[in-house]
């Protein structure tokens, strides 16, 4: 269960990046969030992962109060996270199997836990014939559906897909969404941002539109195989272009944390924990470790 209550979050910039937001999200949902650039939605993401503190306002994750969540908690709450990148964030010297299983190595996770969980959700998203590829011999979409299979591989309860289809050819994106669609089906709850006005009109679903800091629109609405959604759907104020990536919205004070970064000792560390995994840290950026660890404990924090 995601909820905010009364929150408002304003940086040292003076920017007002949310403004007196209350919002449920049940588990077991499935939620579009919509809006311009710069209106809120990567504060919104922020403040679900931890990286950033509301400045006023309680939020509540999968059962933690992040407003006094201490520090040395904030790993634990993060591993019941799962969270998909625009960008794919693919380590790019592992193969498909190597960038999923990753994320278990380093919480620990016994092997023979990981020799059958990953091959399950590699079937899962339609990747078993190319479980030994690596992320340059991959298109958009397969990239895309190994960064939701390793954002679904620690059975998360929530996954938080941010942009999803962004970078892939339009006609895969209903696939992409077809396949959050039924990882929801199963249980998962899941918190789309999108700026794909077509997706959301096709869907159809709950749409939670956030303009100027404030949810201006929170509704289900019937997607377009009724006449009646294209009534329905209110005027969003979506760009067509590509949005600005999660951590570029708004200048942050946190410094490294979920998003921004890892020294170099905790790369290293981080490195090392996976065995029997030949990769070199001149191929990943921190963002693309702290992409596949989904919150572990040497990560640091906010």
């Amino acid at each position: 269960m995601v909820e905010l209550k009364n929150v408002s979050v304003t940086y040292s910039s003076g920017v007002d990046a949310l403004n007196n937001v209350s919002l449920r999200i049940n588990d077991g949902d499935f939620a579009f969030v919509v809006g311009s650039s710069g209106a809120g939605k990567s504060t919104m993401i922020k403040l679900l992962l931890k990286e950033i503190d509301a400045t006023s306002g309680v939020v509540t994750v999968n059962g933690y109060n992040l407003s006094k969540l201490k520090k040395r908690k904030i790993p634990e709450f993060r591993r019941t996270l799962g969270f998909v990148f625009q960008d794919f964030r693919l380590i790019p010297s592992m193969t498909v199997y190597e960038n999923i299983a990753f994320v278990l190595r380093v919480i620990d996770a016994p092997i023979k836990y990981i020799r059958k969980r990953v091959p399950y959700v590699i079937s899962l998203v339609g990747l078993h014939a190319k479980t030994n590829s690596y992320p340059d011999e991959l298109s958009g979409g397969e990239k895309q559906r190994v960064a939701i299979a390793r954002a679904l591989v620690n059975d998360p309860q929530l996954i938080i897909a941010d942009e999803p289809t962004g970078n892939i050819d339009p006609e895969l994106s209903y696939e992409i969404v077809e396949l959050l669609k039924g990882i929801n089906d199963q249980g998962t709850t899941i918190l789309m941002v999108t700026h794909e006005h077509d997706l959301v009109r096709h869907f159809g679903g709950r749409i939670i539109n956030i303009t100027d800091g404030e949810i201006v629109f929170d509704e289900v609405i019937l997607g377009t195989s009724d006449e009646l959604a294209a009534e329905t759907i209110p005027d969003m104020s979506i760009e067509t272009s590509v949005e600005e990536k999660t951590v570029n919205e708004v200048p942050s004070d946190t410094g490294s944390g979920f998003v921004s970064g890892l020294s170099q000792g905790e790369e290293a560390a981080l490195l090392s924990s996976g065995e029997d995994i030949d990769m070199s840290i001149d191929d990943m950026t921190p963002d693309d470790v702290i992409a596949a660890i989904t919150g572990d404990e040497r990560s640091g924090g906010v």
